[in-house]
């Protein structure tokens, strides 16, 4: 499964990859042919680097190399510690500070303490692309060698999303910048439970132990390091391919499960199946300057024409119906305000029919299709052809705009392409999705800063005042009333999120995929 950084956004940096030495895959077992226990793993998608700081996607991979200084709890309600020993937030939000373990090293075994850690922050503030989501901190200080102190501007909880993921993990400088980028995104020096061994550009990539490691995480058990002595990560891009290599036994565990192949894996007494949803929903984006939609009343048809649980349905359960914009594995997300939402913008084909005659919109030469002023209710709907729920969604969408006499003639591209046309407000109607973890994704989809030529004042200013609340539950609220402005506009129809499957050979047990996919290996054993 590829995490995105943030789905909303342009992302992707070309690498020059290179192989970093040869042989044939290792066997999975409990042993390699050294007498090391060894975990094998099937992923879709070859990593893009594993310096985190120079990447816009990671996997699992990147989650074995890097240790965030915090973490999210499983339901994302708490800031727990994780490489840090402890942190602080100051009452007026002023500065966070982290406390570091008294003997902590990077997998070489150089110190990894309060200085190395502001040296790897100030490189991700110099060369990632996601910069801006630290973009609240005003300097990085040294307290003690064991503290470290982020100064920051003003109260940035959205922070959080950035310092718990992969992409808060310490990157070991001293040993970077005697190597070339390139050579460090192959294998970088880190503070997580693994280090890189060996890239087989094409194959695999084969992941040794860090005898340093420790973790200060309380929901595992193991907080030393992990049981296996080297992972194998192994690039599979067949789904078919990877269930056939777990069923075989040739693989202990598999990502991106394919949606035919889960109940017949569920039902294998053999196996152990983990699912995981969507951080985030996929949706469909309106024009709301041009073109019919721009007549707020067809949007709000358009809105109440979709039945999603027809759509599920549709699409074997693999999908959960949304209706507002924050799913249940974000932080920000509010239950009763998404049954409310739910009441509120529901499926109700009489309704959208009648919402159009009084825009003006009938169908008066009887073929099937509404018209005003002579001109058919028609417009191209965009399907990204690349995302495997959206693209079985969008016959299950047609034939629901047919229903209330809307023409919607699909085309499908590649999601890349489909958001450069958004981007150059070249569209009626696009799918569209995103994935964070935290609801303050949703200002990078909402607002100006998206990149997106819509922008309003009121959503704008709303998704702004959650962004900065530092009260859990306020927060929580205020993305609530975020969501109300959003959906006053019928700027977009949130549509579902997906659900998501992991699974491993019965004997691997320890294993902790949280509801926001998350992966935590410290207490994996078996094989």
């Amino acid at each position: 499964m590829k995490f995105y950084r943030m789905a909303a956004l342009g992302l992707g940096l070309s690498l020059a990859l290179t192989a970093c030495g040869g042989g044939e895959p290792k066997p999975s077992g409990a042993a390699d042919g050294a007498g090391n226990s060894v975990l094998t793993i099937a992923i879709q998608d070859e990593v893009e680097g594993c310096d985190i700081q120079q990447i816009g996607w990671e996997n699992v991979v990147q989650s074995l190399l890097y240790e965030p200084l915090v973490v999210f709890s499983p339901d994302l309600s708490e800031i727990q510690p994780a490489f840090a020993e402890s942190y602080t937030v100051a009452e007026d939000g002023s500065y966070i500070e982290f406390v570091l373990p008294a003997d902590a090293k990077f997998s070489n075994g150089d110190v990894c303490d309060a200085a190395a850690v502001k040296a790897s922050e100030e490189r991700f503030l110099a060369i990632s692309e996601y910069a801006g989501d630290l973009d609240a901190v005003a300097d990085i200080e040294v307290v003690d060698e064991r503290t470290i102190r982020y100064n920051l501007t003003g109260p940035a909880p959205y922070m959080w999303a950035s310092l718990t993921s992969t992409y808060g993990g310490i990157n070991n400088v001293a040993v970077a910048e005697t190597m070339d980028d390139a050579a460090f995104n192959r294998k970088p020096v880190t503070n997580g439970p693994y280090y890189v061994e060996e890239w087989l550009q094409g194959s695999q990539i084969t992941l040794k132990r860090n005898e340093y490691y420790k973790t200060n995480n309380p929901n595992v058990s193991n907080q030393g390091v992990c049981a296996y002595e080297t992972i194998v990560v192994r690039f599979i891009p067949d789904e078919f391919t990877r269930v056939s290599e777990l069923k075989s036994g040739n693989v202990d565990i598999i990502y991106d499960v394919p949606t035919a192949s889960i109940s017949e894996l569920e039902g294998n007494p053999d196996l152990t199946t983990y699912r995981y949803k969507q951080a985030g929903v996929s949706y469909m984006n309106l024009q709301t300057e041009k073109g019919v939609t721009a007549d707020v009343k067809v949007r709000q048809a358009l809105t109440h024409a979709i039945n999603k649980e027809e759509i599920a349905a549709a699409l074997d359960g693999v999908v959960t119906p949304t209706y507002g914009f924050i799913s249940e594995a974000q932080a920000g997300y509010s239950a009763a305000k998404e049954q409310e939402l739910a009441s509120k913008l529901g499926y109700d084909p009489e309704l959208a029919k009648s919402i159009l005659a009084e825009a003006g919109w009938t169908d008066t030469n009887g073929d099937g299709i509404v018209d005003k002023d002579g001109q058919p209710l028609s417009f191209e709907m965009l399907i990204s052809s690349d995302r495997a729920s959206l693209k079985a969604a969008g016959p299950v969408l047609q034939n629901q705009f047919a229903a209330i006499g809307v023409d919607a003639q699909i085309r499908e591209y590649e999601g890349s392409y489909v958001k450069q046309l958004v981007r150059d407000d070249d569209y009626t109607m696009a799918s569209r999705n995103y994935v964070w973890n935290d609801a303050d994704i949703l200002y990078y989809v909402f607002t100006e800063a998206s990149g997106y030529p819509w922008d309003v004042a009121e959503v704008t200013d709303a998704f702004v005042a959650a962004r900065v609340e530092n009260d859990t539950a306020k927060r929580v609220a205020a993305y609530e009333v975020a969501q109300d402005r959003l959906v006053e506009q019928y700027k977009a129809i949130s549509l579902f999120a997906d659900n998501y499957c992991v699974a491993s050979k019965n004997n691997i047990k320890g294993l902790m995929i949280t509801n926001d996919g998350r992966s935590w290996y410290n207490d994996v054993t078996g094989g």
